[in-house]
């Protein structure tokens, strides 16, 4: 990529030649090999993924519909190599609740996650990925925290603690009435899953169930499974988290330029955070070692502050800071008297640095944004201010660093720099809508006074129902702010409302709080090193290794991959040197099964074993961003039940909905009746060796009891009835006969077959291939001397199928008067909304059953020229 290299304004006082390891080294190979460790970073094309989601939050039994924004983490430009995602639901425990796997289609990656209508009310994380993102830290994974409500009863909560190590939950009516009397239990579970207690009482007159809480040690990740008994036999559940009863807050003090140099005032910024996670509003005094006070703080915005120091050489400081009724004292970084620390002051299109403290010989001013390397400029000891022009950067967070001669960084800072954001308007045809009336929607979006032209996703809820918070994480703030920086941001969305001074000095205090994170800088002149365990995917692959008898690697043996479903995907490839294999080209949808099977180079089947990898199997999940508190769950109540309230609710034909407990049944129904297990061992070798070269799908017809019905087959019972059966090879399901020809009869050990003598009705033959039918043939194949096999049945993942987003279109009379109830939320949905090289775009759609429609209009996407874009637009 080229390089942009801009010039410092300040004089140029610097020797030509620096040292390095080896001798010296002129600047010119200093600046070879730092734009040589940014050139490496590229080369392992990082990825960033965002997803554009419909709504903020969901009832069980919807559907969250999304468009993938899968970008190149250096440039933001969609032109990355992995053309799959994967997208994840977590529980608070951590558990997976749903997945799916999206192909890129001719535009981009659109689709969907069904949310379960049994799934329990709460707070869950969405996280995507691909498969090349694996390789790097998961902390720059996509994930968003979702609130998920229960349309099926009007139950409302509400968590109050008590001094007697208690959580009491209240339970209300919609009309906040308390429900007295219901029957309540629960079961405390620790973080790990472990039962911690149980109990069973009546709520009492204002409705509470009272759990006993264990020490913070033991509470800390832990959660109460309730249930509550309703009058009408409704069975309600739902899980709590309890949060730690004794308060705690953390602050942090970072100096400007992350050196305290002594003898100069200089900036200190500071950031406090409660033991959730959440910002904490602090105050206090900076002591010397003498306890006297020589600056007092308190917090500015979301924790956060600064102060000003002059740090004197040999002295120490500790701060002590007040949060409510709560204090901690913290010591302050140790001073250095050879540190310096790189300042910065910022003005329009200029960043005027200067370096505080001892300059080494040779230091080098360092600037890239997202890897892409900017300039590398000296910066000589008696010259250590200049200025920057930063009009022709790109907008985002600009990384600077003093490196010496050696590639090591002595001090640096970020800086964020603010662009002109795009101009929108998005104007309607009418100044009002009734019920099911068509509106159409003009779109005009420009940068600058020119048109933007991209691909743009578009969302258009009932804003009387949804009512999306402007401060949360969106396109803008994660592509440019919170995906390149440690820890957790509160309310990102808040520092990109407008370009206010206030605003603009809360996020350099950002900046100042928070280091760098996609990549490591600690030494320019050697990048870590970088081995990949994961494939990019362009396409599907299988991949695993080939061994001998022996142990050995496998070279040049032929691997076969063949899918059990109904386009028989099939690839094949030879082993490398080290025995290893790679299938491409494959494409299958939702979970498949293939048939892995190798032969030696000379074409035989034994002694060759195949292994095959695991993709992406038993992934971790590590939340990146704290829970909501029972506060900021309050605060949100409103707005969900308001949701809900418009929700279809579950049709049961007057019935009440009941969720039933999970149960393990232990005991024996006594009017059962007996069931005697028919099973016979074929095991006779020298008739098998007769058909040795005979492949067993044609075998198979000649064993006794087995009716041969194409791609499946029936065993016959001892009463003379056939029912359909699976097949399996060492206990691994085969998926069709068809599979079989791949086998011969004289590599077969035995035969089992298993019927029993009183079945129900058989089921279809795709039942049987896929479930734990109870009618089997077993295939168990020999193997040598030293158990080697030469097949695998590999089960993996394949892509969800495309959906498409449905509106109901009233242009007849006829539809008009269909008497369905419309109470969509969403009244339209467009991943791939197509704005023209003249900027302009427009949408259709029809309102739903609302007597007056009021729109909340937001749109997403990355426009050709890279713009990173979004609005957020209610029309009455």
């Amino acid at each position: 990529m080229k390089k942009i290299v801009l010039y410092i304004l300040l004089m140029l006082g610097s020797s030509p030649f620096l040292k390095g390891e080896n001798g010296p080294m002129s600047q010119n190979e200093q600046q070879d090999r730092i734009f040589s460790f940014f050139s490496d970073i590229e080369s392992r094309h990082e990825e960033k993924l965002w997803l554009h989601l419909d709504k903020p939050y969901y009832a069980a039994g919807d559907t969250i519909r999304f468009r993938a924004y899968l970008s190149d983490a250096m440039t933001l430009c969609p032109d990355t190599l992995s053309n799959f995602i994967y997208v994840d639901l977590f529980d608070r425990r951590n558990k997976l609740i749903s997945s799916k796997k999206i192909k890129r289609d001719s535009v981009g990656f659109a689709n969907n996650l069904y949310i379960s209508d049994t799934l329990s009310a709460g707070e869950y994380t969405l996280q995507a990925y691909t498969g090349w993102m694996l390789n790097f830290d998961p902390s720059c994974f996509f994930q968003k925290n979702i609130l998920i409500g229960r349309t099926a009863s009007d139950i409302r909560t509400d968590i109050t603690y008590t001094d007697k190590d208690m959580m009491v939950i209240r339970f209300s009516d919609k009309s906040g009435s308390p429900l007295f009397g219901n029957e309540a239990s629960y079961e405390l579970f620790d973080r790990n899953g472990k039962q911690l207690s149980s109990g069973q009482q009546p709520t009492s007159p204002s409705g509470a169930l009272f759990v006993t809480l264990p020490t913070d040690s033991t509470l800390n990740g832990a959660y109460a499974e309730t249930r509550l008994k309703l009058g009408n036999g409704t069975l309600y559940k739902r899980t709590f988290f309890p949060e730690p009863r004794t308060a705690s807050f953390d602050i942090q003090f970072l100096p400007e330029g992350g050196n305290l140099v002594p003898g100069t005032p200089q900036i200190v910024a500071f950031k406090a955070v409660q033991s959730n996670g959440y910002p904490a509003e602090v105050r206090g005094a900076i002591l010397n070692s003498a306890g006297d006070t020589v600056a007092r703080f308190s917090s500015e915005h979301d924790g956060m502050g600064i102060f000003l120091l002059t740090p004197q050489s040999a002295e120490t400081y500790r701060a002590v800071t007040f949060c409510d009724t709560l204090s901690v004292s913290t010591p302050l970084p140790s001073i250095h008297e050879n540190a310096c620390a790189l300042t910065v002051t910022q003005s329009e299109n200029n960043l005027r640095y200067r370096v505080l403290g001892t300059i080494p010989e040779g230091s080098v001013l360092v600037a890239h944004t997202r890897g892409l390397c900017h300039f590398v400029h000296s910066v000589p000891p008696n010259n250590p201010e200049g200025l920057i022009k930063t009009d022709s950067l790109p907008e985002g967070i600009l990384h600077l660093l003093l490196a010496d001669s050696s590639g090591i960084p002595k001090t640096e800072r970020l800086v964020y720099l603010s662009r002109p954001q795009e101009q929108w308007q998005v104007t309607q045809d009418k100044p009002s809508y009734g019920k099911r009336e068509k509106v159409r929607i003009d779109i005009t979006v420009g940068k600058g006074g020119q048109p933007l032209e991209g691909t743009f996703s578009v969302s258009v809820t009932d804003a009387n129902t949804v009512k999306t918070d402007s401060l949360s994480d969106n396109i803008r703030t994660n592509l440019l702010l919170t995906s390149d920086l440690k820890g957790y941001i509160h309310n990102p969305g808040y520092y990109f409302l407008d370009d206010s001074p206030a605003r603009r000095h809360y996020l350099d205090l950002v900046m100042m709080t928070h280091g760098w994170r996609r990549f490591k800088t600690d030494d320019l002149f050697h990048p870590e090193p970088f081995t990949p365990k994961h494939y990019i995917e362009r396409g599907q692959y299988i991949s695993g290794y080939v061994s001998t008898a022996g142990g050995k690697v496998a070279k040049q043996a032929s691997v076969t991959a063949f899918a059990f479903n109904k386009d028989n995907v099939v690839g094949s490839t030879v082993t490398d040197s080290m025995g290893r294999f790679l299938i491409e080209g494959l494409d299958f949808q939702d979970s498949t099964v293939f048939f892995i099977s190798s032969k030696n180079k000379r074409g035989g089947r034994i002694p060759c074993e195949v292994k095959a990898d695991k993709l992406y199997s038993g992934l971790k999940f590590k939340p990146l961003h704290p829970f909501f508190t029972e506060d900021s769950l309050r605060s949100r109540s409103d707005d969900l039940q308001r949701y809900l309230a418009s929700f279809p609710k579950p049709n049961n034909d007057g019935l009440g909905e009941y969720e039933l407990e999970e149960v393990t049944v232990t005991a024996k129904d006594p009017n059962r009746p007996a069931v005697a297990i028919y099973k016979k061992i074929i095991d006779d070798t020298a008739r098998i060796a007769k058909f040795g070269s005979m492949s067993l799908e044609h075998y198979i017809k000649f064993l006794p009891g087995v009716v041969n019905n194409g791609d499946w087959i029936s065993l016959r019972s001892p009463s003379g009835f056939s029912y359909p059966a699976q097949i399996r090879i060492d206990n691994e399901i085969i998926y069709g006969m068809a599979q079989l020809y791949r086998f011969f009869a004289k590599e077969v050990d035995y035969f089992k077959l298993e019927v029993p003598s009183i079945m129900n009705p058989p089921l279809t033959p795709r039942a049987i291939f896929w479930d734990n039918y109870p009618c089997r043939l077993h295939i168990f194949l020999r193997e040598d001397v030293n158990g080697i096999r030469n097949f695998v049945v590999y089960r993996t993942n394949g892509y969800a199928k495309h959906t498409e987003f449905y509106h109901p279109v009233y242009d007849t009379p006829e539809r008009l008067a269909n008497k369905t109830p419309d109470r969509r939320t969403t009244l339209y949905w467009e991943p791939y909304l197509r704005i023209g090289d003249d900027g302009k775009g427009t949408i259709e759609f029809y309102t739903n059953d609302k007597d007056k429609s009021r729109l909340e209009v937001v749109i997403e996407g990355i426009a050709t020229d890279g713009s990173v874009c979004r609005t957020l637009q209610r029309l009455e």
